[in-house]
C-alpha cells in the first residue's frame, strides 16, 4: 500500500530536483544517472552496486555507501528512491517522499563514433546532432568548436581528450579503454572527432577495441576536410579531362616525420592530391613529388581552418606552396590540395559573406 507521500511514476522527477537531497537504496545506474541529470544530490546505499554506479562514485558525482540500509540514512533526505520494503516504510513514516523507478529503466551501454565535420556546426549531419544530444558521456578532440559542444546536454559528462602542442592529452590506448569502460557501465558514449572518424582519425583503432569488448557501436560519418575545403573553393576534386582520381594522404607520421608514400605513383596518377596534417613536412613532401616527376607549376593551395570564420587561403604552385605556407605562419589545421583542378578555385568565392554567416 502506498501513502500520499509515495511517488511511483518517474515522470514527475523531471521537475524540481535541482539541489534536492535524494537517497537511493539499491543502486541502478540508469536510475542514478537520471536523477543526476535533473540536478539532484544523490547518495546511494547498496551492498552490491553495479559497475555504472561504482564508476559514478569514483568520479565524485555521488556518495556511495556499500552496505545495507540503515534508518539513519534518511536524515536530511527529501526524496527516497527504493523498491517496496523496509526503506520505503521507514521513509513514509518520516514523511519523506518516496519514488520508485522501474528496473526496466536500465540501459544497455553503447558507443557512437561521430564525425563532427570540418568545424562549422551547420555542416554536421542530422544523425550526428541526434547522437550528440542523446549522449551520457562525450569524449571530444581539441578541434571541436564551441557551437558543436553546445549540443551536448547539460547532464552529460564531458571529457577532453584532444591533442595539444604535439602531445596528446591522453594516450590512444587510454582513450580506447575509457570508451569501453563507460559503455560497459551502461552509458551511451559518444567519441566526437573532427572530420570523419575513419579518415586519419584513429576511429578504426577505437572500433577494434569496442568490438573486442563486445560493445554495440555506431559509426556516424562526417564531412572530411578535403571535401569541405573543395566545396568552399568551388574545386571539383574529380573533373573530366583534368582529374580522374582523388588521393587522400597524411604528411604526418607517428614519429612526426613525413611518411613514406609511393611518390612516383602519386606523381604519375594525374589526379587530385589532398594532404592532411602537412604544414611541418610540406617542404619535404613537395620535394618528393618534384623528384618523382610532378610538374613544378602544378596548381596547389593550402587552406587553414576551412569553413570557419578565421579561414585563410594560400594559393600557389607545387614548387612554391611550402614557402607560401611558411611565410603565412599557418598554425591551425591546414589542408593542402595539389592538382590541375586547383586552377578552377574561385578564391573570391564570396568569402566575406560566408564568414559573416559562420560567425553569426
Amino acid at each position: 500500500m502506498t501513502s500520499k507521500n509515495s511517488l511511483l511514476d518517474p515522470t514527475p522527477f523531471t521537475l524540481g530536483l535541482q539541489g534536492v537531497r535524494v537517497l537511493m537504496v539499491g543502486g541502478n545506474w540508469a536510475a542514478v544517472e537520471f536523477l543526476l541529470r535533473q540536478g539532484a544530490l544523490v547518495r546511494v546505499v547498496d551492498s552490491q552496486p553495479d559497475a555504472g554506479t561504482l564508476a559514478l562514485a569514483a568520479e565524485g558525482r555521488l556518495r556511495l555507501d556499500r552496505r545495507g540500509f540503515d534508518e539513519a540514512d534518511l536524515d536530511g533526505v527529501q526524496l527516497c528512491v527504493t523498491a517496496p520494503g523496509l526503506a520505503q516504510a521507514a521513509a513514509e513514516a518520516r514523511g519523506v517522499m518516496v519514488g520508485a523507478l522501474p528496473a526496466a529503466s536500465r540501459r544497455t551501454g553503447r558507443a557512437s563514433l561521430v564525425g563532427a565535420g570540418p568545424g562549422a556546426a551547420d555542416l554536421l549531419t542530422v544523425r550526428a546532432v541526434e547522437v550528440i544530444r542523446d549522449a551520457d558521456v562525450v569524449m571530444f578532440d581539441k578541434l571541436i568548436g564551441s557551437e558543436v559542444l553546445a549540443l551536448i546536454q547539460p547532464g552529460a559528462q564531458r571529457i577532453d581528450v584532444g591533442k595539444r602542442c604535439g602531445r596528446h592529452a591522453m594516450a590512444q590506448s587510454a582513450i580506447n579503454a575509457l570508451i569501453v569502460r563507460h559503455a560497459q557501465a551502461g552509458r551511451h558514449v559518444v567519441r566526437l572527432k573532427g572530420g570523419d572518424p575513419f579518415v586519419f582519425g584513429r576511429g578504426g583503432e577505437e572500433l577494434e577495441s569496442l568490438r573486442a569488448a563486445g560493445v554495440p557501436t555506431e559509426v556516424v560519418p562526417g564531412i572530411t576536410a578535403a571535401l569541405a575545403t573543395a566545396a568552399r573553393l568551388g574545386i571539383p576534386l574529380t573533373h573530366r579531362g583534368a582529374s580522374r582520381s582523388l588521393h587522400l594522404i597524411t604528411a604526418h607520421g607517428s614519429d612526426d616525420r613525413l611518411p613514406e608514400h609511393d611518390w612516383t605513383a602519386l606523381a604519375r596518377a594525374g589526379g587530385t592530391l589532398a594532404v592532411y596534417m602537412g604544414v611541418r613536412t610540406l617542404p619535404l613532401l613537395a620535394a618528393r613529388l618534384l623528384a618523382a616527376g610532378m610538374a613544378p607549376d602544378t596548381p596547389a593551395i593550402a587552406v587553414e581552418n576551412a569553413t570557419l570564420s578565421n579561414e585563410r587561403r594560400m594559393p600557389g604552385t607545387l614548387a612554391g606552396i611550402a614557402d607560401a605556407v611558411a611565410a603565412a605562419g599557418l598554425e591551425g589545421p591546414t589542408l593542402v590540395l595539389i592538382g590541375a583542378v586547383v586552377a578552377l578555385a574561385d578564391l573570391a568565392a564570396d568569402q566575406d559573406s560566408a564568414e559573416e554567416h559562420l560567425a553569426a
